[in-house]
C-alpha cells in the first residue's frame, strides 16, 4: 500500500516537472521570437535617428525604416500569447492581468509608427524628428509598465 502511494506521488512528481518543461520549450519559442522583434524595432529607430542626427545623404531610407517599424507595430498585439510570460522574458505578469492597458499603449504605437511613416513620405526632417520621439515614448511608456528592469 505505502509502496503504491510513493509510486503514485513519484509519477505525478516526473508529470509536473516534464508539464513545465514541455511548457517552458513552447514558451522559449515565442520569447525569442518576441525579443529579436523588439531588437529590429530598437533598430529600426536607431537607424532614422542616426540618419537624421548625422544628416546622412541616405533620407529615403527613413521611409523604409518607418514603414518597417509600422508594420512590426501591428505584429506587436501577437507575439505576447498567453502563457507566454515564464522563462527567459522580461516581460511583466502585468501585460496578461491587464491585457486592456497593454492593447492601449500597443495601439499608441501602431498609431504613432503610422504617424512616422506619413510623415517620413513628407521628408520634412524637423517632422520626422518630432515624430519618432513620440513613436519612442510609446515604446518607453509601454517598457515602463510592461517590461522588467534589469
Amino acid at each position: 500500500m505505502i509502496k503504491t502511494k510513493i509510486l503514485i506521488l513519484f509519477t505525478i512528481l516526473i508529470f509536473i516537472v516534464l508539464s513545465n518543461k514541455l511548457f517552458a520549450s513552447e514558451s522559449a519559442g515565442i520569447i525569442k521570437y518576441r525579443q529579436n522583434i523588439m531588437k529590429a524595432t530598437a533598430g529600426h529607430m536607431g537607424a532614422i535617428v542616426g540618419i537624421l542626427k548625422n544628416n546622412l545623404p541616405i533620407k529615403e531610407h527613413i521611409i523604409e525604416h518607418a514603414h518597417s517599424l509600422k508594420k512590426i507595430s501591428e505584429m506587436t498585439f501577437n507575439i505576447f500569447p498567453k502563457g507566454s510570460g515564464s522563462g527567459r522574458t522580461k516581460a511583466k505578469k502585468a501585460i496578461w492581468d491587464n491585457w486592456s492597458k497593454f492593447e492601449r499603449v500597443t495601439q499608441d504605437f501602431v498609431d504613432e509608427s503610422t504617424k512616422l511613416l506619413e510623415i517620413a513620405k513628407n521628408g520634412n526632417t524637423s517632422a520626422i524628428a518630432k515624430q519618432v520621439r513620440k513613436t519612442g515614448k510609446t515604446c518607453s511608456g509601454c517598457h515602463k509598465n510592461f517590461r522588467k528592469r534589469d
